[in-house]
């Protein structure tokens, strides 16, 4: 079905294209070509200046990336710091629980 309707549309393109271009006087132009033709005036240097629409595709995936980076450090920081507490805690529970033992031991012992 899909081949179908791609094919319908490349013959309404081609049908649309050869029609324009008969009228221009230029001929037939196949529908997915990227060459264009120019006038004798026309500068045909390739140096084109720069556009001035904003950032590139390149840019803006860059800027995505380093904003999900950015993102996950925090993650990473937040998780550290709560492993590093966590730790802490356990030292001191432990702590407390040698000490108790110490002392119903010391307590046994009379």
């Amino acid at each position: 079905m899909a081949a179908r309707s791609l094919w319908a549309v490349r013959w309404r393109v081609q049908r649309l294209l050869s029609s324009s271009a008969a009228s221009d006087g230029r001929g037939c132009l196949h529908p997915f070509s990227t060459a264009t033709q120019r006038t004798a005036g026309e500068d045909c240097s390739s140096e084109d200046p720069p556009d001035e629409l904003g950032p590139s595709l390149a840019e803006r995936a860059l800027k995505l990336k380093a904003i999900k980076l950015e993102k996950e450090v925090q993650d990473l920081t937040v998780r550290y710091q709560r492993a590093v507490a966590d730790g802490e805690n356990i030292r001191r529970r432990t702590q407390r629980c040698v000490e108790d033992a110490k002392i119903f031991v010391f307590l046994c012992c009379l």
